[in-house]
């Protein structure tokens, strides 16, 4: 990984995130098997690879459906995904897949009482 794109997980943040491992599994942030990775975890650096996994697999569910509604092309999704894999997390990235996520949220359709592009009362 490359230090100067984003730090290690803090000790204190790595601690607080193996206390909430089953937490965090119940309530899906985590599978079931990358909460038993990281409780086994002997390294920091074992516990950051969970993280970075876990972001990878959240980033890939996002940017699957950006691609799929054309919002990105597949390539780009990779780039991001590669960029995720090799430790990024930087705030630059973060924002790019923010706003991935604010376009997915984004309806394609009128809202209830919108009438703009409505031909019904036409």
């Amino acid at each position: 990984m490359d230090k100067s794109l984003s730090p290690d997980t803090s000790d204190r943040r790595r601690k607080r995130l193996l206390e909430r491992a089953d937490q965090m599994a119940k309530s899906g942030r985590l599978t079931d098997a990358e909460a038993e990775r990281m409780r086994s975890a002997d390294k920091p650096d074992e516990v950051d690879e969970v993280i970075r996994s876990m972001r990878v697999r959240h980033a890939g569910a996002k940017l699957g459906a950006a691609v799929e509604d054309g919002s990105i092309t597949p390539e780009e999704a990779d780039g991001f995904l590669d960029r995720l894999r090799k430790g990024e997390h930087s705030g630059a990235l973060r924002a790019q897949l923010r706003k991935l996520r604010q376009r997915s949220r984004t309806p394609s359709r009128p809202r209830d009482g919108d009438t703009e592009g409505d031909t019904s009362s036409a």
